[in-house]
């Protein structure tokens, strides 16, 4: 046999398998699941749906409940006058009335009247106790230009090394800092998430540390029991 003959054998050995014979591209092991993907994309859009549906449904419901509540409590009233319902007309009438004592509030002789009937209620024991706590309740919520609350501070409660947040409601212990014979200031130090209920404490000055940041910004911080942060935009998050 000659070497001519040998030749296309030689190149098959020495070249590999022939183009057909050669091996097709190997699939990979693990292909990435498109279905899993798709999966978590919708859950990311039906959470953050429910960030932005539920706040505001809620808030719809309350306001649509305070509208039918207020309104309920001079409605049958005005129903009876005009001789059918109108909804919404009872709300607007008990805003003009608000607005009506209010203005009657403020004069001379609105004033004297109302302190007529103060005196009047401090000589009854029970209703005094409820009558002061709940003004004093009120004025210092509605009241806009209200000092109770001067600015928001961190004080080492219920222990040492651990921090709550508290307001300010006076700045100068008078006769306390007297009594203790030290620098010390009132605060207020409020319940999560019922910002209405609280500690009376008297802390020393030194032991205070102020914060930067808005009486309202604090309250918001209270209520939400600290998940709406400064370092945290409202809204849905992805």
């Amino acid at each position: 046999m000659t070497d001519e003959t040998r030749t296309p054998n030689t190149a098959n050995e020495t070249g590999g398998a022939a183009p057909e014979q050669q091996a097709a591209p190997a699939e990979p092991i693990f292909a990435p699941p498109e279905r899993q993907s798709v999966v978590r994309v919708l859950r990311r859009y039906f959470f953050t749906g429910l960030l932005v549906i539920l706040p505001a449904s809620i808030s719809v419901f309350i306001l649509w409940k305070l509208f039918f509540g207020l309104d309920a409590i001079l409605g049958p009233f005005v129903t009876r006058y005009y001789g059918r319902d109108i909804p919404g007309l009872g709300l607007v009438v008990l805003v003009s009335l608000i607005i009506i004592i209010g203005s009657v509030a403020s004069n001379f002789l609105g004033r004297r009247l109302i302190a007529a009937v103060e005196r009047m209620v401090n000589h009854i024991p029970i209703i005094r106790w409820i009558y002061r706590t709940t003004k004093q309740m009120f004025s210092t919520i509605l009241q806009e230009r209200s000092t109770s609350f001067r600015r928001v501070v961190l004080v080492q409660y219920p222990h040492k090394g651990t921090w709550s947040m508290a307001f300010v409601t006076s700045e100068s212990g008078g006769r306390l800092a007297d009594d203790l014979g030290r620098d010390v200031i009132t605060v207020f130090l409020p319940t999560t998430p019922n910002p209405t209920s609280g500690f009376f404490l008297i802390v020393p000055a030194e032991d205070v540390i102020a914060l930067d940041m808005p009486v309202d910004e604090g309250l918001k911080l209270v209520v939400s029991a600290g998940v709406l942060s400064r370092d945290r935009p409202d809204g849905p998050h992805a």
